[in-house]
């Protein structure tokens, strides 16, 4: 059953035979339903599939970090939602396969934060249990407004940090304290993703990956 928002001739939400409409960055959307196929998929179709479900599974955790750091590549308003759009460009650009040709997601490849900024120049990113120490070149840098934002991702465990300002581009360094809880032992591996943040301009560079400490 569906809703009549505004009248006959308004939108509606909810499921009409074989359409369903909702409400998507303030536009209403209508969609067919999938349909049904019992016969076996083929080969293709079943790779398609894995990897589309790697690309969710790696994703799911961040969705809120998605959802800051796709902001201008899908504003409210889009046909496209900040998560779908992250899925796009990760299943186009992120995937690889292991020796037995399953795909995976390379957290190298993923982008968490896109925009037109220039990207933080990376010197180096280390580790002392739930410290991280993040340097950048600043002298070939050439925009100077922006914030630093960090997100570190725990990928066996789903978990992540995110931190929104926690250093000036002009800074060059940053100690990231991810708190006692974050240690080796509980975390031995934390991928890093680094990138500005206009906070005037509402502008954003795309993310730079840290490696894994």
């Amino acid at each position: 059953m569906a809703i009549l928002k505004e009248g006959i001739n308004g939108p509606f939400s909810g499921k009409v035979g074989s359409i369903v409409g909702y409400q998507l960055n303030g536009q209403t959307v209508i969609r067919g339903l999938p349909k049904v196929v019992k016969r076996k998929p083929t080969a293709l179709t079943s790779l398609n599939r894995a990897r589309m479900k790697a690309v969710s599974e790696f994703l799911k955790p961040l969705k809120q970090v998605i959802d800051f750091g796709y902001r201008n590549i899908a504003p409210r308003g889009s046909r496209v939602g900040t998560f779908q759009a992250a899925q796009s460009y990760t299943f186009r650009n992120a995937i690889d396969y292991d020796e037995d040709n399953v795909p995976y997601v390379n957290p190298e490849k993923v982008l968490v934060f896109r925009g037109d900024l220039m990207e933080p120049l990376l010197l180096a990113v280390t580790r002392e249990e739930n410290n991280v120490y993040i340097q950048w070149d600043t002298v070939q840098y050439e925009y100077k407004r922006g914030i630093l934002v960090v997100m570190a991702y725990a990928i066996e465990n789903g978990q992540i940090w995110f931190d929104e300002g926690g250093a000036k581009i002009s800074d060059g360094s940053f100690i990231w304290n991810l708190g006692e809880a974050a240690s080796f032992a509980s975390y031995p591996h934390l991928h890093i993703y680094v990138g500005v943040y206009d906070v005037v301009g509402n502008e954003l560079s795309d993310s730079v990956y840290g490696g894994c400490v």
